[in-house]
Formats: C-alpha cells, sequence, structure tokens
C-alpha cells in the first residue's frame, strides 16, 4: 500500500481521536459545572459514526496477522492490549481516585478488579479491542458474508433497546462488532474506495457537505440511533470520515491532526488524567466563563499534554507506559511485531 494511504488513516484516526476526548471533556465538563455548552451539539452530531470509524479503522489491516501463528496473534492483539489496559487501570485508579487507595486499599483493590471484567468507560474502547480480535480470531473460518449478516442483525436487534446485557462489554459487541468486523473483510474495498475518490476533491467537498447536513438533521430529529438508520449512519459516517481523512491529508499545516492519529492510542490511554486536571482547574477558577470554549481549550490542552508527556517519557524507564517490556511477550513472538502502540513508520517497505 502507498504511503498516501497510511496519511488518510492517519488523518482519520486523528479527526476520531480528537472527538473521542471532546466527547468525555464535555461530558464530565458539563457535570462538573451544570452548564451545557455549544460543543455539546457537535458531540451529538459525531455520536452516530464516531465509535464505527474508530473500529473501522483499527480492523482495516487484521487480515495480516489473523490467519498466522496463534501464539503470534494471541501476543500482539490479546496480551498487547491487555498489558495497557491493566496498566492504564491502575494508573488511572490510582491518579483519580488516590483517597480511597489511601484510606480503603481494600475497596480501590476491589474495584480494579471489577474494571477487568466490566471495564471503566474511559478504557472501554482499548478492552473492546482484546474482545473483538479474540472473537475474530475464533470465527475467522466462518463464512464471511454470513457473519457479516449476523453481526448486522445483532447491532439493529441492540439499537431497538429491547436488549440490554446491563454488562457493557456485550452491550457494546452486538452494536458495534459489525463495524469492526466489516474493516476486517471489506478493507480491500476500503483502499479501493479511497483511491477512487481521492482525484475528485471538488466534488468530495460537495459530498462532505452533503452529508454533514443529513447525518445533523437525523440527530437533529432525534432518529439517529433508531433500528437500520444507525447502521446506515454509521456506516455513512465512516466513510465519510475517511474522504475526509484524504482531503486533510493535502494540507500540509493539517499534519498536526495526522500525528494525532497516528498516536491514537497513547492519546486515549493517557488524556483522562490532564483532562481532568485542566476540567477542575477551570471549574475551580472560572478564568473561562464560556462553557464551550472551556471545553475547547480543556481538549486540545489534554491531547497536547498527553504528547508531550509522552515525548518526555519514551526515552526514560516510563517508556514502559506505551511499550510493553521484552520479557513480559510471549518467547517465540518477541521478534515478531512490534511491542509499541504506535504503528510502525509508514514506508515503502512496510505499510502497517
Amino acid at each position: 500500500m502507498q504511503q498516501g494511504r497510511i496519511n488518510w488513516i492517519d488523518q482519520a484516526k486523528g479527526v476520531c481521536i480528537v472527538l473521542i476526548v471532546a466527547m468525555y471533556t464535555t461530558s464530565s465538563y458539563g457535570d462538573l459545572v451544570q452548564h451545557d455548552s455549544w460543543v455539546t451539539p457537535i458531540v451529538a452530531w459525531s455520536s452516530p459514526f464516531l465509535f464505527p470509524t474508530f473500529f473501522v479503522l483499527a480492523a482495516l489491516f487484521l487480515n495480516l496477522s489473523l490467519f498466522g501463528s496463534t501464539k503470534h496473534f494471541f501476543d500482539r492483539k490479546i496480551l498487547h492490549f491487555a498489558y495497557f489496559y491493566l496498566v492504564w487501570l491502575l494508573i488511572q485508579k490510582a491518579a483519580l481516585d488516590a483517597s480511597l487507595l489511601v484510606n480503603d486499599p481494600a475497596t480501590f483493590i476491589a474495584e480494579v478488579l471489577r474494571a477487568l471484567v466490566k471495564p471503566t468507560d474511559s478504557l472501554l474502547l482499548v478492552y473492546m479491542l482484546i474482545v473483538f480480535h479474540a472473537v475474530t480470531r475464533c470465527i475467522r473460518f466462518l463464512p464471511a458474508r454470513k457473519v457479516f449478516i449476523a453481526a448486522a442483525l445483532t447491532q439493529i436487534a441492540f439499537a431497538t433497546g429491547w436488549i440490554d446485557t446491563g454488562w457493557n462489554v456485550a452491550n457494546m459487541l452486538g452494536a458495534w462488532y459489525v463495524f469492526f468486523f466489516a474493516g476486517f473483510v471489506a478493507a480491500p474495498h476500503v483502499f479501493e474506495f479511497a483511491e477512487r475518490v481521492s482525484g475528485h476533491t471538488k466534488d468530495l467537498w460537495s459530498v462532505l457537505l452533503g452529508w454533514t447536513v443529513a447525518n445533523a438533521a437525523f440527530v437533529v430529529l432525534g432518529v439517529s440511533g433508531l433500528p437500520v438508520i444507525s447502521l446506515a449512519l454509521g456506516f455513512a459516517g465512516t466513510a465519510a470520515v475517511m474522504a475526509l481523512g484524504i482531503q486533510l491529508g493535502r494540507t500540509r499545516w493539517l499534519s498536526m491532526i495526522g500525528y494525532a492519529g497516528r498516536h491514537c492510542l497513547i492519546i486515549y490511554l493517557t488524556f483522562v488524567i490532564p483532562m481532568t486536571v485542566l476540567q477542575h482547574g477551570f471549574a475551580a477558577n472560572g478564568q473561562i466563563g464560556n462553557a464551550g470554549l472551556a471545553c475547547l481549550v480543556i481538549s486540545l490542552g489534554a491531547v497536547v499534554l498527553t504528547l508531550v508527556f509522552y515525548r518526555l517519557a519514551r526515552e526514560t524507564p516510563l517508556n514502559v507506559l506505551y511499550r510493553r517490556p521484552r520479557r513480559l511477550r510471549l518467547m517465540n513472538a518477541r521478534n515478531n511485531g512490534s511491542a509499541s502502540l504506535l504503528p510502525p513508520p509508514p514506508t515503502g517497505a512496510r505499510n502497517v
């Protein structure tokens, strides 16, 4: 695959991670100050396609490892994400609930153990990557069309609201697995789509504008989460974000979005701590009275602070926060793949 394709994937991931940070920021800051902001409608507008796009992009290169060595797959796709989930679960719990750790260690440990089964919202996407990879490995030899239809029907069933297992993992599996599986089986078509639309800049902006309005209309009418509609909006939004990634990749000064996309998992794991600090700081002194402006500053600040911390930590022993130590890898998988959260660079020799 060409480097340009990698660029648009990074750009699309960058759009997703910025919106994910804004989603968490807006929700928690609104609860903190008891006031909605103009960022809230933007987050609501992105909700039909945000997680679907994230999971489609996460599965685009799954075929390179899914049918290979069991040990390598288990090490790279299961233990890999499990390690970072556990590390950042402990860090987030300790940082955000230090008083509980000091005053009631038993309850703190109980909450950590509970999060191994019922993941916290701030780490749910990483946990679901473990589940989705494991499920796909188990069903990899089943007919892809039948699996896709079953996953789509399951998503529709969950969208009706009649099914609620009470377990966020099962609910997410039912609601979002169809998009992860689609990213895996439709990867060749996704790259073909990217190649076809890349030469139609003017037309693409018109289509993106039309999609933006249509998606907003479904959200405003309150029907974006309905059965079938939510499935269609998820895939339509995913295609739109991919097309937007292609367009953004043509503007050099917007390469910062692609940089964020390349570091999307690093940002996702880390941003909650600086976000929380910034939120309480703004809420306490009220320096920014406009809640929308505060949410924007906090979201961008959390992303920037996360990337700064990563840059400072990567050449120190703290690098274990972002790179799994060699001794914690399976013996036969130590020389295969990367133990880092970062994907390999987009060179001609290696494309994923």
